[in-house]
């Protein structure tokens, strides 16, 4: 499912953890707003910020200005839509701060999430250089989501003039590819608690922060409904298995995220 991990230390640290409460997240339907006012920023503000990001990390600065040339900061409030299944591939979304996941609904009108992405993370390229339209809904999980959107067009446009941000937008491409190959193992693990903990260990190592070789921390809690839209579960299932994990005291969770206790019980149901 879920994307890439960070490629070395100094690009984790630039996203540190986000300590996001439970009551962030939601369960309501997801709904158009108008856009929020964009954030004002200057040029070299914005290559800053750019930097932080793998995609752009060790790019020449003239490079990176001539990228902030084309980029809008702006806010979301949960639910929101970033933009929905059909419209027009025209963006690049590069997260700073929060979660977004991928979706549609099927004929019955069903929920179905097929990828989650937070800070760090890119959306939209694969549509945009595949020649098609945004193929799932882009919903904002949490309040103060902040997002940096580039203008696809301009971003190919100066690919062909810097031959470094070139190779790095075919390596954000080949990442996901990785993402949906991830999604494949979650949901072909077996039984539903296999894939709730190949879901969780793929969270872990791309979010998570481990205190001691058997234990982690994820900075957030996901809602039930969305685990179970991800493993293809009942939120009833998913639930009886959660609270079987925290009555065997695997796993607890409070304000500051999900606290994993026994690593070794989660990697015992992994797989071979």
């Amino acid at each position: 499912m879920l994307g890439k991990k960070p490629a070395d230390e100094r690009y984790r640290a630039a996203y540190a953890p986000l300590m996001l409460p439970r009551s962030l997240f939601f369960r309501t339907k997801a709904h158009a707003t108008s856009p929020q006012p964009s954030i004002a920023l200057s040029r070299g503000q914005l290559a800053t910020r750019l930097r932080c990001f793998e995609l752009f990390a060790d790019l020449p600065l003239t490079a990176l200005k001539d990228v902030a040339e084309h980029v809008t900061v702006r806010s979301y409030r949960r639910g929101e839509f970033l933009w929905q299944w059909g419209d027009p591939a025209e963006s690049i979304a590069l997260i700073e701060s929060g979660f977004v996941k991928a979706g549609r609904r099927d004929r019955k009108g069903a929920s179905k999430t097929f990828a989650l992405f937070g800070p760090g993370d890119s959306l939209g390229l694969f549509a945009f250089y595949a020649g098609m339209r945004y193929p799932t809904d882009a919903v904002a999980l949490n309040e103060g989501l902040i997002l940096m959107f580039v203008e696809a067009a301009e971003l190919t446009r100066l690919a062909a003039k810097y031959p470094a941000l070139a190779d790095r937008l075919q390596g954000e491409v080949t990442r996901f590819t990785e993402a949906f190959i991830n999604k494949i193992e979650v949901i072909s693990a077996g039984s539903i608690a296999q894939r709730l903990a190949v879901l969780m260990m793929q969270l872990i190592g791309r979010y998570g922060v481990a205190h001691r070789s058997d234990q982690a921390q994820l900075p957030f809690v996901l809602p039930q409904e969305v685990i179970g839209e991800i493993i293809g579960a009942r939120i009833e299932t998913v639930a009886r298995i959660l609270a079987g994990w925290k009555r065997d005291g695997w796993i607890a969770t409070d304000t500051h995220g999900c606290h994993f206790h026994c690593l070794d019980k989660l990697r015992g149901l992994l797989p071979n």
